[in-house]
């Protein structure tokens, strides 16, 4: 028994199995890269005259690192089996987490450029992927995941764009157009692809097996569509509005646009509404952030002055916590052990609260001026350590497989 324990966990370990489930790897980088790009803002309190500003830094890091790190985790591991084709080669495998780093590491040495274009070789290589294994797949993806093909092509429209701001050959509101398609439009448009399949079933307690959506009834794409195409004008429409000079009403227009398909979304797809019964706290987690996004889609719409602090609403109580609920999910999930989802309510509340308490720390900033750097260093501390709380909880499973006791 003790021998079969030891192989199993040698084969979990292996490159080739972690090539596999590249989720074993890339969430404990994305934590890493979170710690990093949340914890800029603290030696920035102390030392602010020593130091350059960090503000591009930090969100590049956490949008391009953080993020990137658990979606790339996921859909790498999940996509080859709900297409039913081969995972990742190794090469293909190896430059997810050496592009990952160089972007952090870019970011943090002053070098924007650099870190987009690792970023461009980082979709790059996604897309050579999917590419070459699409022609194999023995089905067709669920409708919804349309949103994951246009979430792609937003990101690289931004990432040209805002290269190009950056070298100094576009204007005016280039760098804004790209940051918003890089960081709204792409992570937003991933969670109605993945999770207009993945959580109606998770809130419904239903069992989520990859597999079986390759014989999932299809409801057809013209409503992803749809959804996509008024997403994406959206964007066009604040954009409109900075270059006409009518900043406010291009804003709150298209934030109104935003939270409208959001709010559709929430509601029809997902049926956050019809959800009863008391839900396990990393799915009450994942509700409350649904929700949560939708008011942080909503408050530009009255009060755009402060929209760098709703903007952080949809970031921190919005990405980070719906981020950490679903990973929860998939690395119990794949260690066999279900169970530890419930067995931690404590250190689950413990590390929900705290990203609320980091949430409304980091509003203070922009409601209340004064005493900025210290709400700052105070929010990212307040993250951080619920992002180590959470993993103290799950990365102990990453190297288990079900069959691992």
């Amino acid at each position: 028994m003790i021998q079969s324990m030891k192989t199993e966990r040698k084969h979990i370990m292996s490159l080739d199995a972690i090539r596999t489930e590249p989720y074993r790897l890339l969430f404990p980088l994305g934590l890493a890269t979170a710690a990093i790009g949340m914890g800029v803002w603290i030696p920035y309190f102390f030392l602010p005259a020593s130091l350059p500003f960090p503000g591009q830094a930090h969100a590049v890091i956490q949008i391009q690192g953080f993020l990137l790190c658990f979606i790339f985790g996921f859909l790498a591991t999940m996509l080859p089996k709900v297409l039913g084709v081969e995972p990742l080669g190794r090469a293909q495998f190896a430059l997810f987490p050496a592009a990952l780093i160089g972007i952090t590491i870019a970011s943090l040495a002053g070098a924007p450029r650099i870190a987009q274009v690792l970023h461009l070789l980082l979709l790059a290589n996604f897309a050579v992927f999917v590419a070459l294994r699409f022609p194999k797949r023995r089905s067709d993806p669920p409708p919804n995941f349309m949103f994951i093909a246009v979430a792609m092509l937003a990101d690289v429209a931004g990432t040209g764009i805002k290269f190009a701001a950056l070298s100094g050959w576009l204007g005016g509101p280039a760098l804004r157009a790209g940051s918003l398609l890089q960081f709204q439009a792409f992570p937003m448009l991933l969670v109605l692809g993945v999770g207009g399949f993945l959580l109606p079933k998770l809130f419904a307690n239903g069992i989520v097996d990859p597999q079986s959506l390759r014989n999932a009834p299809s409801k057809g794409i013209r409503i992803p569509a749809l959804l996509s195409f008024l997403f994406l004008t959206s964007y066009g429409l604040e954009i409109l509005g900075l270059a006409k000079g009518y900043g406010d009403t291009g804003l709150r227009c298209a934030y109104a646009l935003r939270a409208a398909v959001w709010i559709w979304f929430i509601v029809m797809e997902i049926g956050i509404h019809k959800v009863k019964g008391k839900l396990p706290l990393y799915l009450f987690g994942a509700r409350v952030s649904l929700i949560v996004m939708g008011a942080g889609l909503l408050m530009p719409v009255f009060r755009p002055a402060y929209l760098l602090a709703w903007e952080h609403v949809i970031f921190l109580s919005g990405f980070l916590r719906l981020t950490l609920s679903i990973a929860s999910r998939v690395i119990a999930a794949h260690a066999g052990r279900l169970e530890i989802l419930e067995r931690n309510r404590k250190q689950t509340r413990v590390y929900g609260m705290l990203i609320v308490f980091a949430m409304f720390t980091r509003i203070a900033t922009e409601l209340w001026p004064r005493g900025h750097w210290m709400h700052m260093a105070v929010a990212a501390s307040l993250a951080i350590a619920a992002c180590a709380i959470w993993a103290r909880i799950y990365f102990p499973l990453l190297m288990l497989s079900p069959n691992a006791k």
